[in-house]
Parts: structure tokens; sequence; C-alpha cells
């Protein structure tokens, strides 16, 4: 079978030279354009450069049933881009004095009087380092819990007893528990809803008029439905009470109103320089992540760097993701309600062209895998990713879309197919954890143990603290 070349490579072609031209608003537009035509982003996106707005524009569907197109102004669900605005509202909690960084959980919630994590303090919640797991160390935890209404105390108990996976502050580990926590101590210490709280201490005071925490039960104008996109087309995102993602992913927002944030944290509109310094300081071990935000260098070129401030959010549906760079104060935002899509890869494109460097798209792997999958079956396709891995001046190999590929497998009970895309990426990847573990996952689904226990071990070679293997490999090895 021949490779049909991309209908669009005159275009890649000439976004190199685009990119060291004047008018960047087009540069940006045509590569949005390119990602949107490959079925990789469906949402809105908006460029800021010296504080100013250099582009903003939205693409597909904001409702499939009704053909509603999306808008500049659709409200989307941010996922952990709550993170930030959590890590901000905490602080300026501790700006009026009413909660101090070093005090414990136990201070705040004396209900954790004796559990594990009684002495982890304000500052290891902010930072990730407080050795509180993360939702996924629960085997069900999709769809069994995620799908259930809790009060708040209810919800706590569901991870209240849990073991730490390190004394705290000795590494970082992400943990949505652990923001959770940090929502439900301010809620008991202000009296207010983390909803409320929010809304004043900050939606309020800079104008973010379109975003809210979410409830299944409102009804929110102009919010956007979140989709999957699986082999073939696209399918409806699936179920989740976001009452229990409340300080970790509840939030929906506009690519405005995030515009917002990010110049009031550059002008110090809500926090102070001292709390704004600490938020964006690098913390320990690879992730560098600070309160709210991971914190490291952006890799503009293999040899130009500079400091920067991002997260990524992805719930049900929606993925969003947002970069800083205080250096120049600039920004770039994409809030899809399409996922999965490669946002490194977008975002990284789009700040090339805010510093006129050149941009050469090519044609991702995995969304042609997803077609030959669906066309011509596993086997084939899988001879087709090896001649287009040759190719590499047309196409480009994602390694977190490609796991996603055989997730998307597993998760249709396609095991066998599953199992073939994962040992690929398995050889193809082998210094990646998730590729480990969802090749563990493979396996255990198939009832072949013995392969899942050596999977979930090498997962835990490269990152010794990933809770699911560690998990995974205690229930395995019990039996």
């Amino acid at each position: 079978m021949n490779v049909r070349k991309p209908s669009l490579l005159f275009l890649f072609l000439v976004l190199g030279q685009i990119g060291f031209a004047q008018n960047k608003s087009k540069a940006l537009s045509e590569i949005m354009k390119a990602y949107h035509n490959y079925n990789m982003f469906d949402g809105a996106v908006l460029v800021a450069e010296n504080g100013k707005i250099v582009y903003k524009d939205a693409f597909g569907l904001a409702n499939r049933e009704w053909n509603i197109p999306n808008g500049t102004d659709t409200k989307f669900m941010i996922g952990s881009v709550s993170k930030p605005l959590t890590a901000t509202l905490m602080l300026i909690q501790v700006q009026k004095g009413l909660i101090n960084l070093d005090k414990t959980i136990e201070d705040y919630l004396p209900e954790f009087k004796n559990k594990p994590a009684a002495k982890v303090t304000i500052k290891q919640l902010l930072s990730h380092t407080s050795g509180i797991p993360n939702y996924d160390i629960i085997k069900d935890f999709f769809p069994r819990i995620s799908r259930q209404n809790f009060t708040r105390e209810d919800y706590i108990k569901v991870f209240m007893d849990s073991t730490l996976a390190f004394k705290p502050g000795s590494h970082h580990y992400y943990s949505s528990w652990g923001y959770f926590t940090l929502g439900y101590i301010m809620e008991r210490v202000t009296g207010k809803s983390y909803s409320q709280l929010m809304s004043d201490d900050i939606f309020k005071k800079i104008g973010m008029t379109n975003s809210g925490s979410y409830y299944h039960t409102q009804i929110v104008p102009n919010r956007a439905t979140g989709y999957d996109y699986s082999f073939g087309g696209y399918t409806s995102s699936d179920f989740r009470d976001q009452s229990n993602t409340m300080g970790t992913g509840d939030i929906y927002s506009t690519v405005e109103d995030l515009f917002k944030f990010h110049i009031a944290l550059s002008n110090n509109t809500l926090l102070n320089k001292k709390l704004t310094d600490e938020m964006f300081t690098p913390g320990i071990e690879k992730a560098q992540y600070g309160y709210g935000w991971f914190n490291q260098q952006f890799r503009i070129t293999p040899t130009d760097s500079v400091a920067s401030n991002f997260h990524l959010g992805m719930t049900d549906g929606f993925l969003s993701f947002i970069r800083r760079v205080p250096s120049d104060n600039s920004l770039v935002v994409i809030l899809c309600n399409s996922s999965p899509t490669d946002f490194f890869g977008i975002v990284g494109n789009l700040y090339k062209v805010l510093y006129n460097k050149p941009v050469v798209l090519k044609e991702p792997v995995h969304k042609k895998m997803e077609t030959y999958i669906t066309q011509i079956g596993t086997k084939k396709a899988l001879e087709e990713y090896q001649k287009m891995k040759a190719d590499s001046v047309h196409y480009y190999i994602n390694w977190i879309s490609m796991n996603f590929v055989a997730q998307q497998l597993l998760n249709l009970k396609r095991y066998e197919e599953a199992k073939a895309i994962a040992e690929n990426n398995v050889e193809e990847f082998p210094d990646k954890d998730l590729i480990m573990l969802t090749m563990g996952n493979v396996y255990l689904a198939l009832n072949r143990k013995e392969d899942a226990i050596k999977f979930y071990k090498k997962t835990l070679l490269i990152t010794p603290i990933f809770e699911e293997a560690r998990n995974r490999l205690k229930e395995l090895e019990h039996k």
C-alpha cells in the first residue's frame, strides 16, 4: 500500500518562511487551520505578546448534535488548568492572613488528626510534594467513583486513610486529591463555598465574567460539549460528577478570561510580588512545580530556551493548555473540546512564530494510524507505521498520542489490537513510564498476569513512585 503524502504539504513547506514574516497573526492562523484539518484541534485559541492579544480564533463545533460552532467566547471545561487558579486563591487567603503556608492539614481539618497526611503542610499541598496519592490508585475510580455525588465530608473520606507515597517534602508526585484538600480547607476557613470564594476573590476582581465552577444541573450559556476523538469519528464524552473535582478541575472558562488571569498575575493585581515569586519558583525534581504551575525552561530551538510557567488540563472530552513567558509577557492558551491532541506541539509551534523561528508542520503519525486501523486493520497499520517512521520529512511521531491509541483500543476491549500497538510502543519508547504502564494494563486485561507484573516493574524502574503501577503490582503479587 502506498502512503498518501499530506495534502497540505505545500502549506507546511511555506510556513517556515511565514514564521519570519511581520504578519504573525497570519502565520498563527495558518498553523491552527492545519491542526484543525488534521482533526487535532476543535476549540478556541489565544496568543498574546507583550501583554497584548495578537491572535485569537475558534475552530470546530461546540455542539455536534446541533452543529453549533465554537467561538472565542465559548466556555470550556479547563480540567487541571483550574489548579493555577486554586493555587492563586489559596495564596490570596495567605495574603489576607487567614491561612499559613507552614501550617498542616490537621490545623485546619481536625478530622485528619492521626491520619497519614495529618502533618502535610499547605506549602506541600500546593507544590504536589505532600505524598498524598492521586485518584488513579483506585483501580475502578472511573466510572464507579467518578460518577458519584459526594458531600465534601464524604469525598475526603475516599482518600483520607490512604498511605502516603513518600515522606512529605521529599519528592514530587502530582495529586488532584491534594488540591481538593486545598479547596476544602479554604471552604472551612472562610465559611464560603469554593465557587463563591473563587468568584469573589478572583473572577469579579479582574472581570472574568465567563468563568465559574461547573455542576451538571447548571445551565451555562455558551458552554461547549466535550467529545472524544475515536477511530473513525467522534463520541460523546463520559459523565463525571464535577463536584468531586472541586479545586482540581471543576472550572469552566474562556481563552479571553484566562488572558485576563495572566495579566493579573503579571501586574500583581491579585497577589503581591513576594507570593507571586514563590508561586513561580521551580520546585524539586524534574517537574519543577511551584504553586499551581510547572516552572520550567521552554526550549524554542535546540539551542534556545526561555523560562516559562505552564499547566495542562484534561477532563472528560476537554483538553486545555496554558503557557506564559514572564520575560516578554507572552501567553498561549488553547481550550479544546475534542480529546486527545498534541498540546505541547501546538503550543510550541505557536510560540515559535512569536520568536520568529521557522515552523515546519508534519503529518501526525498517530492520526494516520487511527485511520489505517479503521480501514485496513492493525497489522497492516503497523506496517505503514514503519514506513511513516522512515519518512521523517513528512511525518512526526508523538509518544503520548501513540500511547493513547493503545489506550483507546484497550478501552474499547479490542485487546489483541491494543496489545499489538502497545508492544510496538514499548519497542519505540522504552524509557516512557506511561508506555510501560499501558503495556501492563493490556496484559492484565488479557489475563497474562506474569507479563503484566513484568511491565509494572518496568514502570517503577523508570518512575519509582508511580502509584498506579505500584498498586497494580501489589494486587497481583498478593493473589
